[in-house]
């Protein structure tokens, strides 16, 4: 199972996904994170190995990027990342953010929505989307002294009007998503152990829906023999 966690910028996704992840294997599930930074250094994937190995470096050239540019490296990274999956179907694999946030904000910054969202259709299906809802004033608290330009409409003093703009937009954008593909939502301004519950019940039943559905074309092939 592909399980991607989305929000905006502060909602917690990096920290709901490691809970997340080790409360899954706690209860016997076999699950880990992914994330896009994880294709640098690592000898699984040798095509990128023409990266720097100083992450923070890396992003801060990908904010430097044009838009279009931008969102091109970030989707190829995203897909790099996702090619050393083995095919598991019983293993739940985490993705912090996936395209999701990243794809609102390229918007926001005057990419075509239709042409973005032909870009990251590329990639594969998550088969299940979580929203993490938070407001932006609460994301703003919890992301002092973790700021940069990019989170903030490219305002590089970082102004709390300049992120609270930003990530309204981002958000506008992530709401319409989520109506048209009916993502389940989790307030993410609950203790994490709760959040995390939550989105352990929401894995539970997509898996016992994917294995029913992997177990109806066996049961119909049956009765079919039966016949």
């Amino acid at each position: 199972m592909l399980l991607a966690l989305t929000g905006t910028d502060g909602v917690g996704k990096s920290t709901v996904s490691r809970a997340l992840v080790t409360e899954l294997n706690r209860r016997g599930h076999r699950a880990r994170t992914v994330d896009r930074w994880d294709i640098v250094a690592d000898d699984r994937y040798p095509a990128a190995r023409f990266l720097s190995h100083d992450i923070r470096d890396i992003r801060t050239c990908v904010a430097d990027m044009p838009g279009t540019s931008r969102l091109l490296f970030l989707v190829w990274s995203m897909a790099m990342a996702l090619e050393g999956l083995r095919e598991d179907p019983d293993e739940i694999v985490v993705v912090d953010g996936y395209w999701m946030k990243h794809a609102a904000s390229e918007i926001v910054y005057g990419l075509e929505p239709s042409w973005v969202e032909a870009v990251v259709a590329g990639l594969p299906a998550a088969d299940l989307t979580v929203r993490l809802g938070l407001d932006p004033s609460t994301a703003w608290r919890r992301k002092q002294g973790d700021l940069v330009p990019y989170e903030c409409g490219m305002d590089p003093a970082c102004a709390e009007e300049s992120f609270l703009a930003h990530q309204r937009s981002i958000s506008g954008h992530l709401d319409r998503w989520t109506g048209r593909h009916h993502w389940p939502t989790v307030d993410a301004d609950q203790p994490l152990a709760r959040v995390t519950a939550e989105l352990v019940e929401l894995v539970e039943l997509a898996e016992r829906a994917e294995r029913a559905e992997r177990a109806e074309p066996a049961k119909q092939a049956e009765l079919a023999e039966q016949v």
